[in-house]
């Protein structure tokens, strides 16, 4: 991207398309810009909000967060460093952030690296490898979290218990909710090419694992062996939190969740997200005083590892045309 002299709204809405490459919850990609000749703004999309598993659109706003990181890492490979003013109107808390233009900067090595892990990132569900990720990748993740506006904390080996509890009980209640339920089945049972939500060929095939993810077909029977090997034996379990449970708090988190995600990349390892345990308040409530203790409000679980070569591959989540979330506003 970077080396020519272009206009600013070609800059921003290009930096725009590429943070769609963002995670969110569910694939539901709940966010819209409209770019304006000098600056882009950020909306959250609220018609994509999931009313029954995300009330609160705390996983909405990290969403959105995760894309406003990745519009800043472009914007830097593009040659500007970013000027962003996060919920800059009081009166529209959909507003998530106003981005423009700052500096010139000769892109660095790192941002370079960013921009291109941006192109290949993506959560892996499927069981991890026997190799465990290495004490120094795990320094740079939390340090990664640290440095984009939130923190991450390593789970304990005698606290994965308490999360496994936490992750359970949060399926159980969610399944009991006829609303979740419809939820669920509406964003997991899309075409692959429809390029939203969670269709079944992305999704791993059932294993027995330490701290099991979220049951994406709760309505079908997963057929186990009788003694199934447990699988994810080596992942280590992070708790990405913040200073306060709040949406400002909520899109530092998520960029700091972005950052994360793309030092994953970097050092050669696989992530998936627990984002159930969080939804429930009880849960959530659980991991803040058990795991957390007290440090900060609980965002998202992380599961780390290394992915394994003997798992099959599983096909990537798509995402919705550009012209749907970068809107390009006419000039004067």
């Amino acid at each position: 991207m970077a080396g020519q002299a272009r206009d600013p709204q070609s800059l921003l809405r290009e930096a725009a398309a590429i943070a769609s490459l963002a995670p969110s919850i569910h694939n539901t990609q709940p966010w819209q810009w409209l770019v304006h000749e000098h600056d882009t703004e950020l909306y959250a999309d609220r018609t994509r909000q999931l009313l029954a598993t995300d009330p609160d659109g705390r996983s909405l706003t990290l969403s959105c967060g995760v894309a406003l990181q990745h519009a800043q890492v472009a914007l830097r490979a593009a040659g500007y460093l970013p000027d962003v003013v996060r919920l800059p109107d009081p009166e529209d808390g959909d507003l998530l952030a106003r981005v423009r233009l700052g500096g010139a900067t000769a892109p660095s090595a790192e941002c370079v690296r960013d921009y291109q892990s941006m192109l290949i990132r993506h959560m892996d569900r499927r069981p991890f490898a026997d190799q465990p990720p290495s004490d120094e990748a795990l320094r740079q993740l939390t340090a990664a979290a640290d440095a984009g506006g939130a923190h991450l904390h390593l789970v304990r080996p005698e606290q994965v218990t308490t999360v496994t509890m936490a992750v359970g009980r949060a399926g159980e209640l969610e399944r009991a909710e006829p609303a979740y339920q419809r939820e669920l089945h509406d964003w997991t049972h899309r075409d692959l090419d429809s390029g939203e939500g969670l269709p079944a060929g992305v999704l791993p095939e059932p294993a027995a694992r330490r701290v099991p993810i979220r049951d994406f077909a709760p309505d079908q029977d997963a057929a186990l062996p009788d003694e199934p090997e447990l699988a994810d034996r080596y992942a280590r379990y992070a708790v990405l939190y913040g200073d306060r449970d709040d949406p400002a708090h909520w899109l530092r988190g998520g960029e700091a969740l972005g950052s994360v995600l793309l030092t994953v990349v970097r050092l050669g390892l696989a992530v998936s997200p627990y984002s159930d345990p969080i939804e429930v308040l009880a849960t959530r409530q659980l991991i803040a005083r058990e795991v957390l203790a007290g440090l900060g409000a609980p965002y998202l679980v992380l599961r780390l590892g290394v992915a394994s070569p003997e798992q099959p591959p599983r096909a990537r989540t798509g995402r919705r045309p550009v012209a749907d979330t970068v809107v390009p506003v006419p000039r004067d």
